[in-house]
Formats: C-alpha cells, structure tokens, sequence
C-alpha cells in the first residue's frame, strides 16, 4: 500500500494559495505542505499590481452586489484588513476614501436607497451631494453641468493593496521548524493529478518529479478548473476568460471613483483610482474582453484553453445564450474597441468622462502589456455566468479547486480559512485546525471556537 508522503500540496503561488499555506502553517498542525510555482516568485501573474484592480473589497461601494453577498464580502475583507494592518508597510496598502458616484435622478435614487439599506451595517458609509464631493475628489465636480442631479456613497474604509506584495508578506510569515515540513518549488509546472484509491490521495506530477498527498488544493485562476476536471470534477463548468485592460491619465483622483452599476449587466462599469505603485497617477478600467487565453500575454496559454469544455457545442451554445440575454455583443465589441491604437482612447474617453468630466484625449495613455485575466465560470447545465467566489470540492472535501475570480483576491483569508477546515476534517483524528486562535488574532469579533476532528 502506498503511503502519500505530503499532508497537504498547494498549486499556485498567488495571493489565495499563499494565504492558504500562510493558515495551514501558522493555525493547523499538519506537518509536511509543499506549494508548487510554474514562476520564479510569488504573485507574478493575476496577483500582479499591474494586473488587477488592487481593491480590497467590502461591498459598501459595489452597487452590483446585493446585501447579502456584501455583507459576506465584508467579513471576508475585514479578516484580510487586520493582517495587512499588522505589516505597518507602505509599499503594501493605503488606506483611502472610495465611493460610488450616482449621475442622474435615476441612480441618485439607486444610492439614496442603497444607504438606506446598506449604513446600519457600514458605519464608515456616508451619502454626500454636489457641494461635499467638491471637498472630497474636486475633479469629480469640475466641469459637470450644475442643473446634473449628482450624490455619491463615500467609505472611509478604502483600502488599495498591492496583493503580490501581500503573497510575499505570507510567504514570507511561513515559519520553518524542525518539527514540520513546509517548502516551495518555484519554476516547477504540473503536468498531471491522478487521484488514487476512489480520490483518498492525489499523484501529482511535475517538472521536478512527483509529489503525493492526501489532500490537494488548485489555487491557480483559470487552471484550478482544468484540475479539478482532469480528475473528474466540475464537468458542468466551462470558463470565460475576461481580459482587463487600464488607461493611466496622471493625477485626477485621490481615492476610488466607482459609477453606479447598468441593470443586468454582469460585469463592473469602468471607474479610476490612485494607482498603489504611484498614487499621482490615475487608472481608468478594468475594460472587459474575452480572449481564449489562460494567463494574459501568454500566448501558449492559448492551447490550454482549447482543451477547456467551453471549447465544444455545449460550450459554444452557452457563451451564445449569455451574449444574447445579457444584451452583450455591443458592449464586447466596444471593449474590443478600447485596446486599438487611436481611436481606443477616442471611444474610451466618453466612459473615463463620466466619472472626471474635464478628462481630454491626450490625458489618457493606454497601458500596453498590463492587465490580468478573470476566470468567470459558465455553467454549461444552465447557460449562465455564475459571479463571484467559485470552489469546487471532492467528496471527501480533500480535494479543492479554487478559480477565484473578483472577489477572489479581497477574500484570500476566508478562502484559506475555509479551506484549512476541510482540509483537516479530510485528514481525520488528530489532525485540527486552531480557528480560536485565528479568530482571535484576524477577525474583529472574536469567537471562540476550536475544530478539531478526533
């Protein structure tokens, strides 16, 4: 009978597989983990700040989430808050203003109900008119018709993070002691996970050879999807890969400016914020493009994606149901748009002016060569995009699969805590997770609990 030698094994070090071994390191007693990295270092892909939004969000100010899903977000984003709070670096976080700004007394309505229903639970939200916004983000007012009914919801709680730094701080924070067994293999690739014995332990095989465990987490963006099905999960899902371009206009806004969100549209409108690599610079996007890649600007990634299920009839049927009830073609084809030479910024200037209305042509540089991937799951049963935090388990809950597209980064700690649960059930008597202590040192409202199995 073959013993697995690993505990645990970890695919992808970005921001959720780091904060994954981070927790099973600091708040577990399992003993030997091993995190597998096809990169030289931590975070080089989606986690990049040059590839993602750099948002801890929270829910206040995201007007396409309903208040249940934000509340869980914000929980979510509070457990993450104390950890980066803890670090007192600069290069990590900063800490701003940010706000949904409403235009029109169609979404001035949409914000005045929103507070309504969402200030009880976000002490730090506020609902401002004309005269307070010019105090707060000037360049919002400057220039926009006076007789224009404008509001917006303000956060104090804004927080920009540099989440490759962030991977780097858990990284680093995994302590490494004679009693136990945690490593990194950088530069090494997956090949092939075979799961053993009805899925009790995974084979998994890579560029330095083969690593087994009884418990396996993908935490890999686009790729947790194509393991989990290459040993037989998630065969209802396909992905949509959402590319996410930025355009840098110099110094127009001090904190986040998102727009109150088009009905039935299911991705994010376009705002700007302080770049956390250079806070005088302002980035306009994520624009939204589907492109048939895993990772972006990696172009073998390309063949790797054909191999996905949503390459297929079913596949090919869904993407057409959702374009068609989503009333998306135009807006693909605009976004499109966004990424040509010369006329990009033309057609995206109209979208960046309706948050800074004095924005011209020439202030607006597209960043060539930045920006990430969003793994949006279809499911292929149904027809649908399914938003949000997606994982997929094995039955024994031995096997997780984390796609992790917007929230995915925000909510890395709830994830890792979530899956350190399982993954120590999975591992039966003796094993434990020490949620007391974890609760205890991230979570604002401690409660005190221990999971321990056995």
């Amino acid at each position: 009978m073959v013993t697995p030698y690993y505990d645990a094994v970890i695919i992808g070090g970005g921001v959720t597989g780091e904060a994954t071994q981070y927790i099973l390191n600091r708040f577990t007693n399992l003993k030997r983990c091993a995190l597998i990295e096809k990169n030289r270092w931590v975070g080089e892909v989606n986690s990049s700040p040059e590839n993602n939004s750099q948002t801890s969000h929270d829910g206040s100010t995201e007007t396409n989430y309903g208040l249940a899903h934000a509340l869980k977000v914000r929980d979510a984003a509070r457990i993450l808050r104390r950890y980066v709070e803890s670090k007192k670096d600069k290069k990590l976080f900063r800490k701003t203003n940010r706000m949904v700004l409403g235009v029109g007394q169609k979404e001035v309505a949409i914000l005045e109900e929103r507070f309504r229903n969402f200030s009880q639970h976000y002490p730090g939200l506020r609902l401002v008119g004309r005269e307070e916004l010019k105090h707060i983000e000037p360049k919002v007012i400057d220039g926009r018709d006076p007789s224009e009914s404008v509001c917006a919801l303000v956060s104090s709680e804004g927080y920009a993070i540099n989440y490759q730094r962030l991977a780097e701080w858990f990284h680093m924070d995994v302590e490494y002691d004679e009693n136990s067994e945690f490593r990194t293999y950088f530069t090494t690739s997956v090949e092939n996970i075979i799961p053993h014995d009805g899925g009790d332990w995974f084979e998994v095989r890579t560029s330095r050879g083969v690593f087994s465990t009884y418990t396996l987490v993908a935490a890999c963006g686009p790729y947790s999807l194509s393991f989990a099905q290459a040993t037989g999960y998630g065969l209802e899902y396909g992905i949509l890969p959402v590319a996410g371009s930025f355009y840098s206009t110099g110094h127009f806004l001090d904190g986040k400016v998102y727009r109150v969100q088009k009905e039935n549209m299911p991705f994010a409108e376009i705002h700007g914020d302080p770049d956390i690599l250079d806070p005088k610079d302002t980035r306009f996007g994520p624009t939204t493009k589907p492109l048939p890649l895993m990772e972006r600007y990696n172009y073998g990634t390309f063949f790797d994606y054909i191999k996905t299920p949503i390459v297929s009839y079913r596949g090919l049927r869904s993407l057409i149901k959702i374009l068609r009830e989503n009333k998306l073609m135009g807006y693909v084809a605009k976004n499109f748009l966004y990424d040509a030479p010369i006329i990009g910024p033309l057609c995206f200037l109209p979208e960046a002016k309706k948050v800074i209305p004095t924005l011209r042509y020439g202030d607006l540089k597209r960043r060539r060569g930045k920006g990430g991937i969003r793994p949006q799951i279809v499911n292929l049963n149904t027809g649908k995009l399914e938003m949000g935090n997606k994982i997929i388990e094995t039955p024994r809950g031995n096997g997780i699969f984390v796609t992790t597209p917007s929230p995915g980064a925000s909510i890395c700690m709830d994830n890792g805590k979530y899956i350190a649960r399982k993954l120590v059930q999975a591992r039966g008597a003796g094993y434990y997770f020490n949620e007391e202590m974890f609760l205890k040192e991230f979570e604002p409202d401690p409660i005190e609990r221990l999971i321990f199995v056995g």
